[in-house]
């Protein structure tokens, strides 16, 4: 985990810039970035599907790395558009099983343990440790005069190297997935958890892909949106290593809540401050309106497809919902606005979706006790 988000920090966080740099702008940029998001959200169900139906958990790693390599190659060697955008979809499509199927792996291994699911943060915020150092590391690269896309591809073949340790394959024979995933999507509550889910990854995805060419704009250097992402991930390493504690405060409709209100400030400041400092420190509410979401999100997930053969399937409607579909809408939105009315209503506009991820907060009632679907 730690070194499969450390290749998204050594690529997304200076993307947009570099994009630019190939020519693309306003809404064409919005176009390619959208590839992230479309490989996302068409590959990901199928990658959940056959990892449940086949236990094929191990080998979908594989091959998933293998694509993200290739892709994160393309980027780099990219002197156009259409490579880089081949590149892209590449990258999302080979990185789209990395998470939901790890996040299984972790829930599994916990309940091995005898230790609560809650507990899941302890573990993600590794994956944070790994994206804070990659971030940091791209934007010195970058402040430096070197390409931060090697970084990326460095990672993304030691990442390939390390998934060759799990097991190509689980216990257990084919399993039957249609009737599980319509009990899951009858639940109360199930779809607008998703739509909230898809709000509070759009803003987080504009950020990471926008931030830089909003402080490109600004006129201030690269190392600015280094220093914003190590802020907001810094604390967002502290949140997860609290996360049971957290979750158990603040209550499962509780702790969704909490990170969509807190999501509002953020964006607002971000896009009226351009004061360095001020804009770096306003990303300490990364913590709240990206870590307590996320956990919180993996948790209800967990608990909802408890007992049942699609835990990766329902890992990976999460994924589909947030970074598909969110992301894509994202994308397109941001890249639209930063052509008409400048970068700061990029981060007007996450506000505004941030209201509607309060009212599906609201409206994502918990499911029953773990055990809700069986197959």
């Amino acid at each position: 985990m730690t070194l499969s988000l450390a290749a998204i920090g050594g690529m997304v966080p200076q993307l947009g810039s570099r994009l630019e740099a190939l020519g693309l702008t306003g809404s064409h940029l919005g176009l390619v970035l959208a590839l992230l998001p479309v490989g996302r959200l068409l590959s990901a169900p199928v990658w959940g599907w056959l990892a449940d139906r086949f236990r094929l958990g191990g080998a979908l790693l594989q091959l998933g790395a293998t694509l993200a390599l290739g892709g994160s190659v393309l980027v780099w060697t990219a002197t156009g558009p259409a490579a880089a955008g081949l590149g892209l979809l590449l990258f999302a499509v080979g990185r789209t099983p990395l998470g939901p199927i790890v996040d299984v792996f972790i829930v599994d291994a916990l309940a091995r343990s005898g230790l609560d699911a809650r507990a899941y943060g302890r573990t993600r915020l590794w994956g944070s440790v790994g994206f804070l150092g990659a971030a940091w590391l791209s934007g010195l690269w970058a402040d430096q005069g070197h390409d931060p896309m090697v970084i990326a591809v460095v990672l993304c073949c030691v990442c390939l190297g390390m998934t060759l340790r799990f097991p190509q394959r689980g216990g257990g024979r084919p399993a039957p997935i249609a009737p599980a995933l319509l009990a899951l999507a009858r639940q109360p509550g199930f779809w607008a958890l998703l739509a909230f889910g898809a709000c509070q990854a759009l803003t987080v995805n504009v950020y990471d892909i926008f931030m830089s060419v909003h402080v490109h704009a600004l006129g201030l250097p690269p190392s600015v949106t280094s220093y914003a992402v190590m802020v907001g991930v810094t604390v967002e390493i502290a949140v997860m290593a609290n996360g049971q504690w957290i979750l158990a405060r603040l209550g499962r409709r509780g702790a969704l809540l909490f990170a969509a209100v807190s999501a509002l400030p953020r964006w607002l400041l971000t896009a009226w401050l351009v004061d360095p400092f001020w804009l770096v420190a306003v990303q300490v509410l990364h913590g709240s309106s990206f870590a307590i979401f996320w956990i919180a999100g993996v948790d209800e997930m967990n608990r909802r497809s408890a007992g049942s053969n699609v835990a990766a399937s329902a890992q990976s409607l999460w994924a589909t919902a947030t970074y598909g579909v969110g992301a894509l809408f994202g994308a397109a939105i941001a890249g639209l606005l930063r052509e008409k009315l400048g970068t700061p209503a990029i981060f007007e506009g996450c506000a505004v979706i941030s209201c509607f991820a309060v009212v599906f907060a609201l409206r994502a009632a918990p499911a029953s006790p773990a055990g809700a679907v069986r197959a």
